[in-house]
Parts: C-alpha cells; sequence; structure tokens
C-alpha cells in the first residue's frame, strides 16, 4: 500500500468555542462534585457540557473523531512528519467536554480497525473511497454512543433527583426492581347510597342539655348498672348520641365547655399529645381566644393558619368561585378560603367537627360564605354524579383527609392507600370525577411516587410545595390540574 498523504488542513478555532459565538444561551456546564474525606469539604473537578442534541456534538466532535480513528488505524502508513502534524491538529480540536465513551476513545474497541474490512474486501480501493467510508462509519458509531451516553445521563439525574428528594424529606416510594401498582386492571363498582336532597336547619327545640356518656331518660325508674356507672364516669366532656334527632348544629358555650379551645390547657392537662398542640395554638387560629371550638382530634388535624392561608392564596385565583372542601374537620382551611372570595361547600361526616367548624366560621365572620354538609364525602360524590342538576359547578376540590392522628411521624413513609382513612387513592378517584382542578394536603414522608401515578391518571401536570414553620418542613400540597404552578411566557416569547 502506498504511503499516505495529508493535504493541508487550515486549523480552525476549536469547535465548542465556536459554538459559543453562534448560540444565544450561556455555556450550560454541569459540575462534578467530589469529597474530600480528609477535609470533609466538597471541591469541584471539572464538569461536562449538556450537548441538547446529537448534531450539536457532532458539529463540535466531527473533526477530531474523524482524524483520530484515522490516525489510530493507519498513522503508522504515514511518513513521521504527517504523522506529527495530524497528532498536534487532532490536539487542537479534541472537545473540552467529550461524552464518556470517547474520552479514552483509542481504547474503545468499537473505534479500532473500522474501515479495515473494507481495504481487505476491495483492495483496488482508493484512499479517498476509505477515507469517505470511515467518515460514515465513524459518525455512526458515534450517533449510537450518544444516544446510550443521553440514556445514562437521564437516567442518573433522575436518581440523583430521588436521593435530594429523600434528603428533603420526601418518601420516593419506589424501587428499581419493583413497579408500584396501585390497581387491578378491572374496575369495581361500589353501590353507595343516593342523597336525593341536603338540607340543614338550626332548630332550638334539639338546644337541651346532654347529659354524661349514656343518657337516660329523668323519669326512668330503671337503676343503672355498674358496668353503666363506671362508663359514664369516664369523662364528662364525652358525648354518646343515639338518636339522630338529638344531633344539632349551634354551639351552647355552657353544655359544650369542653370544645372551647381556651380551655384546653385544663381540659387536656395529662394529655402529652394535645399539650405540644396547644403550645402552638396561635400558629393554628390566630383567633382563637375570640371563640374558636374544636374537640380533641381538631387539635393535631387543623392546617395552621400561615399554611392554610398560603394554600388558599394558590387555589382561590383565576375566576375560581366554588371550592369543596371534602373533609373540613374544623374549618382551619374552609375559612382561609372564603376570607378570599370564594363560596365554600364544607363536608365532614362528623357532626360535632362540622359545628366547631360553622362556629369558628362565625368567629371569623364568612359562616353565610360556607356550605356545610354533614356526610361522607363518597355519598355527597355519588349524588352528584346521579344527578347532575344536583351537581353545583366546582373549580377546585381541596382534599385533607385524616392521617391516621400523630403516628405518621414515626413512619419512614406514609403510603396512600393505607395511611390515608379511607383509601386516599380512592378519594382521588372520586375527587376527579368533580374536578380535576385538585389540591392534596399530605404529610411531608408522602411516597412520591404515589402522587406521580395520581398525576399519570388525572393527565395532567403535578406540583409539589413543601410547607415549612420555623425552617422546618411540616406538610407538602400537591395540586393538579390548572392549580399547578405554569411558567408564565415572557413577553419576549409571546411576541
Amino acid at each position: 500500500m502506498d504511503e499516505i498523504s495529508l493535504k493541508e488542513i487550515d486549523t480552525e478555532p476549536n469547535g465548542e468555542e465556536k459554538l459559543l459565538d453562534e448560540r444565544d444561551t450561556p455555556y450550560e456546564v454541569l459540575p462534578k462534585w467530589t469529597c474530600d474525606k480528609r477535609k470533609m469539604k466538597k471541591k469541584k473537578e471539572k464538569g461536562r457540557y449538556n450537548y441538547r442534541s446529537f448534531e450539536e456534538y457532532w458539529d463540535v466532535s466531527s473533526y477530531w473523531l474523524h482524524q483520530i480513528t484515522w490516525l489510530n488505524d493507519f498513522g503508522n502508513q504515514m511518513t513521521e512528519e504527517n504523522r506529527n502534524e495530524l497528532t498536534k491538529q487532532c490536539e487542537v480540536m479534541k472537545p473540552i467536554y467529550p461524552i464518556d465513551q470517547h474520552k479514552d476513545i483509542l481504547e474503545n474497541p468499537d473505534y479500532q480497525q473500522i474501515t479495515k474490512t473494507m481495504i481487505e474486501k476491495n483492495p483496488e480501493s482508493t484512499f479517498e473511497d476509505i477515507y469517505t467510508k470511515h467518515c460514515k462509519l465513524i459518525k455512526k458509531q458515534s450517533e449510537n454512543d450518544f444516544h446510550d451516553f443521553q440514556t445514562k445521563f437521564v437516567a442518573n439525574r433522575c436518581k440523583d433527583m430521588l436521593s435530594r428528594i429523600k434528603r428533603l424529606g420526601y418518601a420516593p416510594g419506589f424501587e428499581e426492581s419493583q413497579l408500584p401498582v396501585f390497581h387491578s386492571g378491572a374496575e369495581q363498582e361500589i353501590e353507595r347510597p343516593i342523597i336525593k336532597d341536603i338540607r340543614y336547619t338550626i332548630d332550638e327545640s334539639y338546644s337541651k342539655k346532654f347529659c354524661g356518656a349514656d343518657p337516660r331518660d329523668e323519669t326512668s325508674d330503671e337503676p343503672s348498672t355498674s358496668e353503666e356507672s363506671q362508663s359514664a364516669d369516664v369523662s364528662s366532656a364525652v358525648i354518646s348520641i343515639k338518636n339522630p334527632a338529638e344531633i344539632r348544629f349551634n354551639f351552647d358555650p355552657e353544655t359544650e365547655q369542653h370544645l372551647i379551645a381556651s380551655n384546653a390547657e385544663k381540659l387536656y392537662a395529662n394529655d402529652p399529645e394535645i399539650s405540644k398542640y396547644y403550645y402552638q395554638r396561635y400558629r393554628l387560629f390566630s383567633r382563637l381566644d375570640q371563640g374558636i371550638i374544636m374537640d380533641r382530634e381538631g387539635w393535631f388535624s387543623v392546617t395552621p393558619e400561615a399554611i392554610a392561608e398560603h394554600i388558599a392564596d394558590r387555589v382561590v385565583r383565576n375566576n375560581v368561585s366554588v371550592v369543596v372542601d371534602a373533609f373540613t374537620g374544623v374549618g382551619g382551611n374552609a375559612i382561609q378560603f372564603a376570607l378570599r372570595g370564594a363560596h365554600v361547600i364544607a363536608i365532614d361526616m362528623d357532626p360535632v367537627r362540622l359545628k366547631c367548624a360553622r362556629e369558628n366560621a362565625r368567629v371569623y365572620g364568612v359562616e353565610n360564605y360556607i356550605d356545610f354538609i354533614c356526610a361522607d364525602f363518597f355519598d355527597v360524590a355519588a349524588t352528584w354524579q346521579a344527578d347532575k342538576k344536583l351537581a353545583p359547578k366546582v373549580d377546585a376540590v381541596f382534599l385533607s383527609p385524616p392521617w391516621g392522628g400523630p403516628s405518621y411521624l414515626k413512619a419512614k413513609e406514609f403510603d396512600l392507600a393505607t395511611g390515608c382513612c379511607p383509601n386516599g387513592i380512592d378519594i382521588f378517584d372520586v375527587s376527579l370525577k368533580i374536578c380535576p382542578n385538585i389540591a392534596y394536603f399530605l404529610p411531608r414522608n408522602t411516597k412520591v411516587s404515589q402522587l406521580v401515578e395520581l398525576a399519570t391518571k388525572a393527565k395532567s401536570r403535578m406540583e409539589i410545595e413543601q410547607s415549612a414553620l420555623n425552617s422546618k418542613i411540616k406538610t407538602i400540597t400537591v395540586y393538579y390540574g390548572k392549580l399547578a404552578y405554569r411558567e408564565e411566557l415572557s413577553n419576549s416569547s409571546k411576541t
């Protein structure tokens, strides 16, 4: 074979420097970080360039890849002068940030002797033909390597994101060896009672005083047993209502002093769980001393007022006028929605807690902006689905179901299916039929993989927002549909 002669090639500036001049965006480099174990300090190493496409990478590395592989295969057939000249040109044109497969390209078997077979099959081929074929093979192999690199790069960024999420307090609930399965293929239909109409009025005839734990007719001559007398002495604050006709929704400060929040210090003096929340009482309601009432569960289930205000600012916007608070509790969130001008439909199946919500709304002056419904949210949703005439036009649904008490804080991960009562995934499915704009208030350690699964089911974007008090993450709020954050287009992009 004749000696290869190289044409004179004018050395151009480095391809990446040329790319810098042509791009509108800044040069984007993703730095690497390593940890010095002796000093326990992080230091920055040489990073890598974030190429957007293969064409972009090929622009800055094609000349180098062609020449370095050609030199590797046929350098021994060149004169020493030509070989040294081509080596210098390869050093000048080498990309600053090559992909991983090209960092040690001379050791990569995919790029060794890549056109030798063509010479063996066609010994009469000219070097121009061989070089043309060589360039095509190099480009094809480089394109395959680039796509492999991008796949690994994206996978590594996803793993890095999950590790950061864990450090922030999230529990992704995902393992590579096991994909989460939330539902079977067949949908199950659950028959529920249909509520045709719901109306509540205040009837003063029900304003009589309650007895103890087991109320009895004063005129009854039936003697009480020892077990009954013991159960009656458990707590004078516990009320057992056996007759639905005795349920009333107006608050009586004389007979229900156990609900007055300002009296909690004495009432729960021997209850360490409630004492912790009592010390932070003004974070729950700023007007707590002005007549706020709560039962025991309301103390640890109500949303702190600062967080409720922020959620209301996010939900009540863009002409949102009707909000369903599916598990209103003692009304912390419903009050804030109403204060921002929304009409709220507050639902709770506990009459005592709904009474607290109604009284607390009166304290904040928004009682007339909230409709209180004492029923199971699933039953109400079934009614609206069965008869569209009864269904209101809902703009947003707020979900804050029971989390099972303070014990959720001890768990590493919070599972929507088993942690919420009722099933948190079923709650979302029912809410999605009412309105796609959903705000889900959940513990900070909720599995992110389940939240993503809900977004896939809803076919909408999702935003996870952390809520912190005193620099400590307390809860998360997950927004779906139009409630999720959308970055507004800049004026330049609009024009």
